[in-house]
């Protein structure tokens, strides 16, 4: 079985129903294109100054990367990372297994033409830790140009994240492109192998990636320096939540007590993903009767 695919009426459950069966799932025309448009201009720049600063055997020699400093070359890009129904999906994937999760990493990427497929691998392996039935982050791949497989588009294993993690290479032959128009969003799981595929079209592939990891978990980019505090206050509270500027599992009156003198810090809790009625998050007046108060 493949990638399933869904439209943008698709039920949560149902797309984390196939999540969960195959590693990954495709839903179709989420985002606006005015939106998508507008975050590709922002990018535009940043990608032209360093998008070749990462050439390498593995990040490829005709493919341009931007990954730290995004959001503030690219601030409309918060829109896609904080979508609803990215963390709804996210929701049911990590919420089990910690109080709030955060951004672990964004990446924008652009294949060129005459670049190959890149190797094959999982988000995951960047934690040194292994718990069947535990994912460590969950990714979520924009596509900002119609995704092909001349193009490009992102080369899945389904049904992968099955396999145990293991010194030696499985098997990753049996891989299939995702094929989705501009808008679109594939997501999927940290330990789910996948890459990016060889462009052999005559235009460029461009995509936005970013994983949301267990906020137990460090991030893989140290998000309160690469979005500081001047940055991140211009979002609203889910997303500087999302950023990291928000304890892991503090109560609602806790949380202002570790603010100082961030004004990015969360005071409330942001949305109900984080609100102690969703069970994640114990009360103040828990805390305060395990402190004995």
């Amino acid at each position: 079985m493949g990638i399933a695919y869904f439209d943008n009426s698709a039920t949560i459950q149902s797309v984390v129903e196939a999540l969960r069966r195959d590693g990954a799932v495709v839903v179709t025309n989420v985002a606006e294109h005015d939106l998508i448009d507008t975050v590709i201009s922002e990018l535009r720049p940043k990608l032209d100054s360093v998008g070749l600063n990462t050439l390498g055997e593995f990040n490829g020699s005709s493919t341009l990367r931007a990954a730290f400093g995004l959001l503030r070359a690219a601030p409309s890009a918060a829109a896609l990372m904080d979508h609803d129904l990215a963390l709804a999906v996210a929701d049911e994937i990590l919420l089990p297994h910690c109080a709030t999760y955060t951004l672990g990493s964004m990446t924008a990427i652009e294949i060129m033409p005459g670049e190959s497929g890149q190797a094959l691998h999982r988000d995951d392996s960047l934690y040194p830790l292994e718990n069947p039935g535990m994912e460590l982050l969950m990714g979520a791949m924009w596509a900002l140009d119609d995704f092909t497989v001349e193009n490009g588009g992102t080369r899945v294993v389904p049904r992968s994240h099955r396999f145990l993690r293991s010194w030696h290479l499985p098997d990753v032959t049996k891989w299939e492109s995702t094929v989705m128009p501009k808008g679109s969003v594939l997501f999927y799981l940290g330990s789910t192998w996948h890459g990016g595929g060889a462009n052999n079209s005559e235009g460029s592939r461009m995509g936005l990636i970013n994983t949301y990891s267990l906020g137990w978990l460090r991030q893989e980019s140290n998000q309160n320096l690469d979005t500081p505090p001047d940055v991140a206050i211009q979002f609203g509270p889910r997303m500087r939540a999302l950023l990291g500027y928000m304890p892991h599992g503090s109560g609602d009156d806790r949380i202002g007590t570790f603010r100082g003198d961030c004004p990015a810090w969360v005071d409330t809790p942001p949305e109900p993903a984080w609100r102690e009625e969703r069970g994640q998050i114990g009360s103040a007046e828990d805390a305060d009767a395990q402190d004995g108060v």
